[in-house]
């Protein structure tokens, strides 16, 4: 919608893929900004120089999603089941699994494809996705469903946190907050708009995306981003 351009920035929006540690992409220099979930806690508690600039949900969308013919009902059924995760992330899905103890390594864990076709073709028998993306998707396809949130095991956590290095913030302070503004006015401005938006990404970035999937994903992402309650990029 030209809120970097308007804020005086040129920016290149690099999508994530199978084997990509965001963190470590940032820490070295490869991106100056990406968005990660609560692992960032972790890799900063050990050296990560890595800053949290904005928690774009204010619980987070990731989750596990089974499929329901694996008959997985509560974390206690993954034992033994194939599930993918990613290697360097989902802190919040493994704390879920612990907490609720199950050993991690009782799972048959699998490099993460970033492909829902390896759920909705049975490759896999769960998944960390977005919930709100993908159930919709997966349940219009006719693949049934069951959905082990961490919120609902006592794991809540921010999700999509927007967040750089250190080395840029001190470097480059005014970039960081001309960034950081104009990412926040896009959210802002797309749960404004779900349908000029779901269509545009539609259009210009995803077109194995129906409009309704999209539209759908706005809706459900209402719910953990309270920005009717709270300021976009809020954290306590």
């Amino acid at each position: 919608k030209g809120f970097y351009c308007e804020a005086g920035l040129e920016v290149e929006i690099v999508p994530g893929r199978s084997g990509v540690d965001f963190i470590k992409s940032v820490a070295a220099g490869e991106a100056e900004y990406g968005t990660e979930m609560p692992d960032l806690l972790l890799r900063r508690n050990a050296g990560e120089p890595v800053v949290v600039l904005a928690a774009i949900f204010q619980h987070s969308p990731i989750a596990l999603i089974c499929r329901a013919d694996a008959g997985i009902k509560s974390p206690h059924d993954l034992a033994g089941r194939r599930v993918m995760l990613r290697p360097a992330s989902n802190a919040d899905l493994r704390a879920m699994i612990v907490k609720e103890g199950v050993a991690l390594d009782a799972l048959q864990l699998m490099e993460h494809s970033f492909n829902v076709e390896d759920l909705a073709q049975g490759r896999v028998d769960a998944m960390s996705l977005y919930f709100t993306a993908y159930a919709h998707e997966l349940k219009v396809r006719g693949v049934g469903v069951s959905i082990l949130e961490p919120i609902n095991y006592g794991v809540d956590f921010y999700g999509d946190c927007l967040f750089t290095s250190e080395r840029e913030l001190k470097k480059h302070p005014r970039r960081v907050r001309a960034f950081r503004e104009a990412s926040l006015r896009g959210w802002e401005y797309a749960m404004d708009h779900p349908q000029e938006v779901a269509q545009l990404i539609h259009d210009q970035y995803a077109p194995q995306r129906t409009v309704e999937s999209l539209v759908a994903e706005a809706k459900a992402m209402e719910p953990l981003f309270l920005h009717k309650f709270v300021e976009i990029g809020h954290m306590n």
